[in-house]
């Protein structure tokens, strides 16, 4: 595929930007023959980012840690799910307009399903993926309760399946689900949710 002045741009704003996510994307855009492409780009300030996105007519972008509640406010309008959840990964540009999206939680729903948990869960952290995390189970109606600094010491010993929603390491491995993305469950969750988002994206092409 050439580059070309209708070629779409998409995104992913990151402290820590990586490479899979263009990996992934630019191999969907060329063996669907979509003329795209798909760049990481490092960002300190999401509001600056949205900005950049708004003016630069970036088609759609990834937003991660720890930009998934804040982004919220500097978006037009929000999928119905994504304001119950209160976090948002996924953005679309339509004309200026930008709207919010969650696939986080999908992705999550699909690997409970896959590994046919219904056990209770005790979800590590209370951030912007861990809403996500909370909203899945609740749409699978799987119990769980969420552990913040508050109750850390209840993860030390507990043998009921542990999420970890967090970007930390957590010693308890009798029965845990380890979401960071180096890790093997973690790299699922990212390619599941990198699924739901190619259909967003595929909206705006």
């Amino acid at each position: 595929m050439k580059i070309n002045s209708e070629t779409k741009l998409f995104c992913s704003f990151s402290k820590n930007p990586g490479n899979n996510g263009a990996i992934f994307f630019n191999d969907k855009f060329e063996k669907n023959n979509i003329n795209a492409i798909y760049k990481p780009f490092f960002s300190d300030d999401i509001k600056k980012s949205v900005e950049a996105a708004r003016y630069l007519r970036i088609s759609g972008f990834a937003v991660s840690m720890p930009f998934k509640i804040e982004v919220l406010n500097y978006v037009d309008h929000i999928d119905e799910t994504t304001k119950l959840i209160g976090s948002c990964n996924t953005v679309l540009n339509f004309n200026g307009e930008m709207q919010a999206y969650n696939t986080d939680w999908l992705a999550i729903r699909d690997l409970f399903l896959e590994k046919k948990i219904s056990s209770p869960v005790m979800i590590a952290g209370n951030g912007g993926f861990s809403m996500a995390v909370q909203f899945a189970l609740k749409d699978l109606n799987i119990p769980y309760k969420v552990i913040t600094r508050q109750n850390w010491d209840n993860l030390e010993n507990t043998k009921e399946l542990i999420f970890n929603a967090t970007p930390i390491e957590i010693e308890n491995k009798y029965n845990q689900i380890d979401a960071r993305p180096s890790e093997p469950d973690g790299k699922i969750i990212a390619r599941l949710q990198a699924e739901h988002q190619f259909k967003l994206y595929k909206r705006n092409i």
